[in-house]
């Protein structure tokens, strides 16, 4: 079952296609605005930052069932076949990607998240290009879809990866108003829980200002698509400092300054391609960020495992069960053909997370 996607979307690797130089338009006023006002953000807070992040303390140990997550889609496979391997991980959350552009197809997302009636869901709400130039589209799309999925779920995720213009936000005062423009929502739909910063990889200095700023908008949660893939391992620094542990600590920490939302945490995605797998892999293929099956089984279990151990975040989201660039279950042969990481995620949710001890604070 496929829907059909606008002619900028990669049906393969599930993202838009890369935008040229010329059509992201780096140093454009607005931009440079955003640029200042997240810089004077971040020097006013600094120190702050730094107090919250030598003394924030961990909160109680999420139990694996309600920890692991796994988005699900059904762009590969069968739906029964989706059905069986969710039922098979007995994975308790799911995430479900509803793009604003698929609003006339909403019955389609509905019938399949129904197929999932004992499991929690999260349904993440894509933005595109258009929501920013018609920002009602946006917020009637939301509207909508919040509306259809409230007796399945009250979780919402709006926005995705707000931090790369091929999304759709040219900046981050484009999705700050995008927010905005949602707000009304939560006047109407009270009972829902609205999530979002949605910033992918690891830039604190872009989720700094989706979290501290003068803005309107609410959020219950802060997610994040934290990806670490390009360093390698999980245990790999970036800037020669921050490993995953040190990324979870300091993201917790700018949550817990925010006066735009709650302090909960929540990584709605992460996962590491692997090689040989073009056109499904999200990235260029290179070695250096795109792994083999029994690393990526490897990785993902180091992973759940650090997070896990910060006591930092309440959930953690793999991006997603079938798809042979990144998931966890190749489509490609005459039968599904679960991977590695497959059973390495399948182990963890089973037998529970042992306590990670080697993760360097």
């Amino acid at each position: 079952m496929t829907l059909k996607h606008p002619k900028w979307w990669d049906s393969n690797s599930n993202q838009p296609y890369k935008l040229q130089s010329v059509e992201k338009h780096r140093f454009g006023l607005s931009n440079l605005r955003e640029y200042g006002l997240t810089a004077l953000a971040a020097l006013f807070l600094s120190p702050v930052i730094a107090w919250r992040y030598a003394t924030i303390k961990p909160k109680p140990v999420t139990q694996i069932k309600d920890f692991m997550g796994l988005g699900v889609s059904f762009d590969f496979g069968d739906v029964e076949e989706i059905v069986d391997l969710v039922e098979e991980l007995d994975v308790k959350h799911l995430l479900i990607r509803v793009p604003s552009w698929h609003i006339k197809h909403l019955d389609t997302y509905i019938d399949f998240a129904e197929r999932f009636p004992q499991r929690k869901l999260l349904i993440n709400i894509l933005q595109c290009r258009d929501s920013v130039e018609n920002p009602h589209t946006w917020s009637d799309a939301v509207n909508q879809i919040v509306e259809s999925f409230l007796p399945l779920t009250k979780e919402f995720q709006l926005g995705n990866a707000i931090n790369r213009s091929k999304w759709g936000c040219l900046n981050l005062g484009d999705y700050l108003n995008l927010l905005d423009s949602t707000q009304r929502i939560r006047d109407r739909f009270p009972e829902a829980t609205l999530t979002g910063s949605s910033v992918i990889d690891f830039e604190p200095f872009a989720t700094l200002r989706t979290l501290v700023n003068l803005h309107q908008y609410r959020l219950d949660a802060c997610t994040s698509a934290l990806y670490v893939n390009r360093r390698g391992s999980p245990y790999s620094r970036q800037f020669g400092i921050f490993n995953l542990n040190r990324k979870i600590r300091l993201i917790a920490s700018l949550i817990s300054l925010s006066n735009r939302c709650q302090n909960r945490f929540w990584i709605t995605e992460t996962n590491w391609p692997l090689l040989n797998t073009k056109p499904y892999t999200p990235n260029s293929g290179h070695p250096r960020s795109t792994v083999d099956e029994r690393t990526q089984a490897k990785f993902l279990t180091d992973y759940y495992q650090i997070a896990h151990a910060t006591g930092l975040v309440e959930r953690v989201y793999w991006w997603q069960l079938i798809n042979p660039g990144y998931g966890l279950v190749d489509h490609r042969g005459i039968k599904l053909r679960r991977m590695p990481s497959f059973y390495a995620f399948r182990k963890l949710l089973s037998k529970g997370i042992k306590p990670e001890i080697s993760q360097v604070s």
